[in-house]
């Protein structure tokens, strides 16, 4: 009877810590969609002030105190074994986040608040205005807070970090480095060296493929008239396509996936992302370009993947810390999974495509379903990374993920950023950004201080692509319930698979419960390699 009485009251204290979260969310939502520029200093106070009291009711020494009535200390996180497995679950998740916090002052909690606020608003500038300099004393503000962060919790010393799910390899803090700290925030488990030996080998056949791709003929050639494959034709999408119809085209592509309006809203933003502000009410943006219409609906596509994980936990796990994804490249797989396995496949525009045709009857009307196919698929590195193709995207994150590496060690000067991207962009990519807007000023997460998340989005690649070999398997005629736009029973399978799991499993437990294997990048390069080999002839 005790433990029914300590565990109300903990799952008191973490309501309350996940109601402040969802308020924190929704003004950073409104900061990224609506907020007037000059509300940008009095947001970040607000966000400070929340934080600070989260972070204050989540470390205090009554949580504490009831953890430790229930068995759960560092060291044996789960607690009491006659508790119920849900219940341990959530103490297992609770332990770790009280571990985390309690080494983390409340003065540097709200400092690292405020000073993420101010660096936000400095980036969205700086981007607009081609300014790496005047954002660089934020940058700068941000990797400091990382690494002290990495370093309160034991990393990069002799220390010991907060335990993390029962799967985790990285249970320590000792041996591992600052950057390792902060990477198992969002991948826990999982430290650099063990990113960087499946990065490796993808990055060596990622750049292999790429190379072939790019030596195949251009159209019309003797060359691809003799079988050797050419690029696709992408000139009918280099016209003006009208935003606003490209907006109600999304808002009909929400729809035709199955996007509950009633649970969440499309906004605009000068970055894609999704937030939760609740069960039933998870927020997505995209962002428009006249000539370039692919960028707006797959950012909606994209995004969807995200929302469904959100919308998906069950019941018992709603309104808890639970309520998450297992990590952040499981997030990623099932957004990466929608966008590129559904969303890029034929079969996804067989019943779509003349519904866009019309939205655009004078730009598609004339263009074949497999020519606009083809298009979608079409391999041509790009210098930024949310409109990369298929074949590319993942070097875009191999490039961050060595670079984070260097600025949190200190090995790269934050001054000297721009010219050592422009570099690894051009060994990787083959390209080079004329400006800083289009190179190391393209993404929000260093200016938010997210050092260690860009990884997530690779192995979210990987995760997926053996999810959806799993599925593949469960769900045969996989291909004719897509054409149907029949993803009912699509969400009804990860949902059974995925999100009723919740934070529940470690994202290696997750895999092996959906799959029976380990993570593996075979699968993903098995489905590049086929896919681009038959579009391009090689």
């Amino acid at each position: 009877m005790e433990s029914v009485v300590l565990l109300e009251k903990l799952h008191r204290i973490d309501r309350e810590c996940r109601h402040l979260e969802k308020v924190a969310a929704a003004l950073q939502w409104d900061q990224e969609t609506y907020l007037p520029s000059g509300g940008v200093e009095d947001r970040s106070e607000q966000l400070a002030l929340l934080q600070g009291i989260a972070h204050e009711r989540l470390s205090s020494p009554e949580t504490g105190q009831l953890l430790a009535g229930l068995g759960s200390v560092s060291d044996y996180p789960r607690g009491d074994e006659k508790l119920p497995s849900l219940e341990r679950d959530f103490l297992n998740t609770l332990r770790r986040n009280y571990d985390r916090a309690v080494k983390l002052p409340p003065d540097f909690v709200t400092d690292a608040a405020r000073a993420e606020g101010l660096s936000q608003a400095a980036w969205a500038q700086a981007r607009r205005n081609d300014d790496f300099p005047s954002f660089l004393p934020h940058l700068r503000s941000m990797i400091d807070f990382a690494r002290r962060k990495s370093e309160y919790w034991g990393f990069g010393g002799e220390g010991k970090s907060p335990g993390g799910h029962s799967g985790d390899r990285a249970q320590g803090g000792q041996g591992l480095s600052v950057y390792d700290g902060l990477l198992d925030i969002y991948e826990p488990g999982m430290p650099a060296a063990d990113i960087g030996a499946v990065f490796g080998p993808l990055r060596d056949r990622l750049v292999s493929l790429l190379k072939k791709i790019k030596l195949c003929p251009p159209p019309g050639t003797s060359a691809e008239a003799e079988g050797r494959g050419s690029p696709p034709d992408t000139g009918f999408l280099n016209q003006d396509y009208d935003v606003g119809r490209q907006a109600s085209f999304n808002q009909r592509l929400m729809d035709y996936l199955g996007f509950d309006r009633n649970r969440g809203r499309l906004d605009i933003s000068a970055h894609p992302f999704t937030a939760s502000l609740g069960s039933d009410d998870v927020r997505i943006t995209t962002r428009y370009f006249p000539q370039n219409p692919l960028s707006g609906m797959f950012s909606v596509i994209h995004e969807s993947g995200h929302a469904f994980y959100e919308m998906g936990f069950p019941p018992e796990l709603r309104g808890t810390c639970l309520a998450d994804g297992a990590s952040m490249a499981f997030h990623e797989s099932q957004s990466r999974f929608w966008e590129n396995v559904i969303g890029r496949s034929r079969p996804f525009w067989e019943g779509l495509y003349p519904i866009l045709q019309s939205y655009f009857p004078g730009q598609l009307g004339q263009v074949p379903a497999d020519t606009f196919y083809r298009a979608l698929n079409q391999v041509k590195p790009s210098l930024i990374r949310v409109d990369a193709d298929e074949v590319s995207y993942a070097l875009h994150i191999i490039l961050r993920f060595e670079l984070e590496k260097q600025l949190i060690s200190g090995e790269l000067d934050p001054e000297k950023l721009p010219d050592v991207w422009r570099k690894y962009s051009r060994e990787y990519l083959g390209l080079e950004s004329e400006t800083d807007a289009d190179g190391v000023l393209q993404d929000v997460h260093w200016s938010m201080g997210a050092f260690g998340y860009f990884p997530s989005y690779a192995l979210g690649n990987l995760y997926g692509l053996q999810i959806a070999k799993k599925l593949r398997s469960d769900i045969p005629g996989l291909d004719s319930t897509i054409a149907q736009g029949k993803f009912g029973e699509i969400r009804s399978w990860l949902g059974d698979k995925v999100y009723r799991w919740g934070h529940r499993l470690s994202p290696a437990e997750l895999l092996l419960n959906i799959t029976g294997e380990k993570l593996s990048a075979e699968p993903f390069l098995e489905y590049i390699e086929s896919k681009y080999t038959e579009l391009y002839g090689l």
